[in-house]
């Protein structure tokens, strides 16, 4: 099985597994917009800045698998973090959704050509509304211009 098909059954039963009935968290409410991406590109270089600052600085994986209400909680406690986003127009809050909403709609994105057409209009159905438009939007903007 090619690795592209392993890791595009991985993601889709990941999906399938964490759907869930019920509320839907923030993060699958969150609706990505072009002014919204255009204040994350003018904010990619600062962040970028802060990312290699802080590669110095060791990871010791608590901060592994945060909600996006966890994840701007521990934003808000970095005041460099603030200030860049502050700079940009952005909340801590807000940056850690759209962070959330643009992975996994950039992971459906990226896995969807590995799909079968079947498979990936179930998964795609089972979405929110929001997390729809935020693959339709991901679907037509270069996110080379993201940087890497």
């Amino acid at each position: 099985m090619k690795m592209t098909r392993l890791f595009a059954s991985a993601f889709v039963a990941l999906l399938l597994c964490s759907s869930h009935a019920g509320a839907a968290e923030p993060e699958e409410r969150f609706l990505l917009t072009p002014a919204l991406l255009a204040k994350l590109k003018a904010a990619a270089p600062d962040i970028k800045k802060l990312e290699k600052d802080d590669d110095e600085e060791r990871d010791d994986g608590k901060n592994n698998n945060l909600s996006a209400e966890e994840f701007a909680r521990v934003l808000d406690k970095e005041p460099r973090a603030r200030a860049v986003l502050a700079k940009h127009g952005l909340s801590t809050r807000e940056f850690a959704l759209m962070s959330y909403a643009m992975v996994h709609a950039g992971m459906f994105v990226g896995l969807e050509p590995s799909m079968n057409k079947k498979q990936a209009a179930e998964m795609l159905a089972g979405f929110t509304k929001e997390q729809r438009a935020n693959v339709a939007l991901l679907r037509k903007t270069d996110m080379r211009a993201f940087g890497k």
